[in-house]
């Protein structure tokens, strides 16, 4: 899957503060978010699924 910079973008950088690189992959970084940020997880699943 694309990185997170790839989806997101410059807007990318605002999940480092929740522990996720902007260079990571999409399902990974959703799998981090899930444990700190779940709706941000959720966030990122629907507009990667775009």
């Amino acid at each position: 899957m694309a990185s997170l910079q790839a989806v997101l973008g410059p807007h990318a950088y605002f999940l480092q503060r929740y522990g996720v690189s902007p260079y990571e992959d999409v399902e990974a970084a959703i799998e981090k978010l899930r444990k700190v940020a779940p709706h941000l997880a959720k966030l990122l699943e629907e507009v990667a699924r775009r």
